[in-house]
């Protein structure tokens, strides 16, 4: 019975969550969706990223039934490792209510609702670290313990960036661990980051075709983002006679613009696999002499601090008028809801209110900074310890992400958007901890002055 209320109170704080796509009048949709449609439908396997995301899309649109379902779906994971993270800093007296609230505030002044209610793979690298955090300091039984590596490994498939996340990750954990750090040996078990190590691998080897067919181009998007590949080329194409020194002078400043432009370098030279060989031939020697890899170096601190800024929402997410590939594959695989697509508000081109929303985020981000700060030194010691190894860890989960986004892609809103929200997490838990401590304290307070009050005298 306990277990089916915990149910209940996951569904209502997922349909919380999908707030924005309630507002919108259907799920938010950005163009890498026809990706994922199609090749969940079609059942092949993406030349730019793992298939995971595909099946997970048509298994829970029930078979192109509806994309309500897929975001309540991962809507649904959101909001239980929400209230699993609560219940390891307030216990079993958990109160459930509480937590509602939390996740109704999240999605009305944080940009998680927006990411939740997007059929594309970024929802699952904040579950990934939030099922990661719990494995370290839930204490779980053995059967959520298997659980919970379920979905670290679904969350780690989901996407190539995820490998190198969780690689860099744990490592750091390793080593902040051997440091006895907050008496982190004894927290967070050896075994359990072996597991983890070993989950990635698999995920991995689920992955290699997609990651061997466009690591060159990414990273090398990200290389002309940086101005590490005009530098080289300058140095080097009166020697030797590379294909891209004929764009040298010409190339885009953005990576996805390198990458998806139809008139950029990588089109022109061919596509994807024409470009392979010259791409790592560069890359290869731009991580071997060292002149580059203090640039590589000196552009991946660079971009982390520029991604660490950007968390915008609405970042991509524009009108996708009939003619679009998006609206040809709505048309295709999900007829029965064409027209809800059609009359979202996204698609009237109606969302323009969030630049001002953004602004509202961006305060409540350097508030939640702030709290987070206030709340690391005045919790009670036995709260304060476990607060700050969620502080710790989350605070490293977002660093990760963002180094792994800027270095090897690019900074982009988007990809902080998933991940910031986690920061106004960390306070409201913070404040409700400190709460709590006052509230203990008054109840002492007025138990000990009823202990020591003297008896009324009798009269005589």
């Amino acid at each position: 019975m306990q277990k089916l209320k915990n149910l209940v109170f996951y569904g209502i704080g997922a349909l919380f969550l999908m707030a924005d796509a309630f507002y919108n009048s259907y799920p938010i949709l950005y163009s890498d969706v026809t990706t994922y449609i199609a090749n969940g439908f079609d059942l092949q396997t993406p030349f730019d990223r793992p298939i995971t995301y595909c099946l997970f899309l048509r298994l829970f649109s029930l078979n192109g039934l509806s994309l309500w379902t897929v975001i309540f779906a991962q809507s649904f994971l959101v909001s239980g490792l929400i209230f699993r993270v609560a219940k390891i800093l307030f216990g079993d007296g958990l109160n459930k209510f509480v937590v509602l609230a939390v996740l109704l505030f999240l999605s009305l002044f944080t940009s998680l609702s927006w990411t939740a209610s997007q059929p594309i793979s970024d929802i699952f690298t904040p579950i990934l670290l939030l099922t990661t955090i719990i494995l370290f300091l839930g204490k779980p039984n053995k059967k959520e313990a298997w659980l919970l590596f379920f979905v670290f490994l679904l969350a780690t498939a989901m996407h190539l960036s995820h490998i190198s996340y969780n690689l860099v990750f744990l490592t750091v954990v390793v080593l902040v661990r051997s440091i006895r750090f907050f008496r982190l040996r004894e927290v967070i078990r050896l075994r359990t980051i072996l597991i983890l190590f070993g989950l990635t691998l698999i995920a991995l080897s689920t992955m290699l075709s997609a990651l061997a067919k466009s690591r060159h181009v990414f990273f090398m998007g990200a290389m002309n983002e940086h101005g590490i590949l005009k530098t080289f080329l300058d140095d080097n194409c009166e020697t030797t006679n590379y294909q891209l020194c004929a764009y040298k002078d010409s190339l885009p400043k953005r990576a996805f613009e390198f990458v998806w432009d139809a008139d950029g370098p990588v089109n022109k030279m061919g596509g994807w696999k024409a470009t392979e060989e010259e791409f790592n031939a560069i890359i290869f020697q731009t991580l071997t002499i060292p002149k580059y890899i203090g640039m590589h170096v000196q552009a991946s601190l660079a971009a982390t601090y520029e991604q660490l800024l950007k968390f915008k929402i609405n970042d991509g997410n524009t009108p996708f008028p009939d003619g679009s590939l998006v609206y040809e594959r709505m048309r295709t695989y999900f007829p029965g809801e064409l027209e809800q697509f059609k009359q979202s508000k996204q698609n009237r081109d109606a969302l323009s209110f969030t630049k001002n929303l953004n602004y509202f985020y961006s305060i409540i981000v350097l508030i939640s900074i702030a709290g987070i700060v206030f709340w690391l030194f005045v919790l009670k010691m036995g709260q304060r310890r476990k607060y700050i190894l969620l502080t710790v860890l989350v605070i490293l989960g977002i660093v990760v992400n963002a180094w792994g986004s800027a270095t090897f892609s690019n900074a982009i809103d988007r990809f902080g958007a998933k991940m910031i929200w986690l920061l106004p997490l960390l306070a409201v838990y913070g404040l409700w901890l400190y709460w709590l401590s006052k509230k203990e304290q008054v109840a002492l307070s007025h138990l000990f002055d009823l202990s020591v009050a003297r008896p009324p005298e009798r009269s005589a």
